[in-house]
C-alpha cells in the first residue's frame, strides 16, 4: 500500500464510499460496523456477510491500495486495537507494517488494550454463570492444546489450590478420554482454545455437554469453533503486535474466575490454603 498506508481503514472506506459499487458498499458497511471482527474473517466469510464473492472482496482490498485482503485485515485489526489515541508512528515501507518508536511501550500498551477488550466482551451475567458451574464442580477437567496448554496448566494450578479435583488435558491420550467418561452432572469442563480451536478441544467440549457436564469455554471470538459449544462462552482478546499471541487476557480471565469462586466462601477456602501451606512446611517439600 502506498500513501493510503498512513490512513485508517475506516477513513479510506468513508472517503471513497460514494464511488463504490453496490457490492463494495455492502462490504464497506460491514467493515465499518464490525471492525473488531475483520481480523478473524476470511475473505469468503466477509463475502458472505456482504452477499458477494470472495474475489470481489480481494479486488476491493486491492482497490483501496492494499496488496491483498490479509493486509486490509491487519490494518483493520490495528485500527480497532489502537484507535485514534496511539502514540506517533513510524511507517516502514520495507516491513509493510506500522511500528512504534519503542517495542516495550507498544507491547505493554497492546496488553492493556487486551485487558480492556476482554472486559468489554463479557457480561457479568455470563461470568457469574461460569463461576456457578466451577464453584459447584466435584471434578474439573481443563482442556487446552498447543498454546492454550500453558493456560490450562495455570487454571489447574489455581483451582487445585482451592481444593477442586482438577485434571489437565493437553493431548488426545486414552487416559484423558477415560477421565472425560468419568465426568457427569455436578462436574465441570473448562475448554480453552483460540482462532479455529484444536479439534480435540472441540470434541471434548461436545462430548462433555452430552454427558450433562457443566461446560465453560474460553475463546477469542464468536467465530471460533468453540464459541457456543459450552453452557457459557467467555471471550478474551489474544492479539499481539508481534509473532506470538498475547495471553494476558485469558490469564486474567482465569484469575478472575478463581477469585470469584474463592469469594463464595473465603473462610473455607482460606482454611484449605492454610492447611496446605502448613502441610508443605511440615513436610519440608520445599527445602
Amino acid at each position: 500500500m502506498d500513501e493510503g498506508k498512513s490512513r485508517r481503514v475506516s477513513e479510506l472506506l468513508e472517503h471513497g464510499f460514494d464511488g463504490f459499487s453496490r457490492s463494495q458498499k455492502a462490504v464497506a458497511r460491514y467493515i465499518i460496523d464490525h471492525l473488531e471482527e475483520i481480523g478473524y474473517l476470511s475473505a469468503e466469510e466477509l463475502a458472505r456477510k456482504g452477499n458477494t464473492s470472495s474475489s470481489t472482496v480481494v479486488r476491493f482490498a486491492q482497490s483501496l491500495g492494499f496488496a491483498g485482503y490479509p493486509e486490509l485485515q491487519k490494518a483493520a485489526r490495528e485500527e480497532y486495537r489502537l484507535g485514534a489515541s496511539t502514540r506517533p508512528m513510524v511507517h516502514s515501507d520495507q516491513l509493510l507494517f506500522v511500528v512504534e518508536e519503542d517495542f516495550l511501550t507498544r507491547a505493554l500498551r497492546t496488553d492493556i488494550l487486551s485487558l480492556e477488550e476482554t472486559l468489554a466482551k463479557n457480561t457479568l451475567a455470563e461470568f457469574d454463570r461460569a463461576v456457578e458451574i466451577l464453584a459447584h464442580a466435584g471434578q474439573l477437567l481443563i482442556v487446552g492444546m498447543h498454546e492454550a496448554a500453558s493456560l490450562a496448566r495455570h487454571a489447574a494450578y489455581v483451582f487445585e489450590l482451592l481444593g477442586v479435583a482438577t485434571h489437565v488435558v493437553e493431548d488426545g491420550s486414552e487416559a484423558h478420554h477415560a477421565r472425560l467418561l468419568q465426568l457427569g452432572p455436578g462436574d465441570a469442563l473448562m475448554a480453552i482454545g483460540f482462532r479455529r480451536a484444536h479439534r480435540l478441544t472441540v470434541l471434548f467440549t461436545e462430548q462433555a455437554a452430552t454427558r450433562g457436564v457443566g461446560t465453560v469455554v474460553i475463546t477469542d471470538n464468536s467465530l471460533s469453533e468453540l464459541a457456543g459449544k459450552g453452557d457459557v462462552t467467555l471471550l478474551t482478546d489474544i492479539d499481539s503486535t508481534f509473532f506470538a499471541h498475547s495471553l494476558v487476557g485469558p490469564l486474567s480471565l482465569i484469575g478472575a474466575l478463581a477469585a470469584a469462586v474463592y469469594a463464595r466462601d473465603p473462610e473455607m477456602f482460606e482454611r484449605r490454603l492454610q492447611d496446605l501451606r502448613r502441610q508443605i512446611d511440615e513436610s519440608g517439600w520445599l527445602k
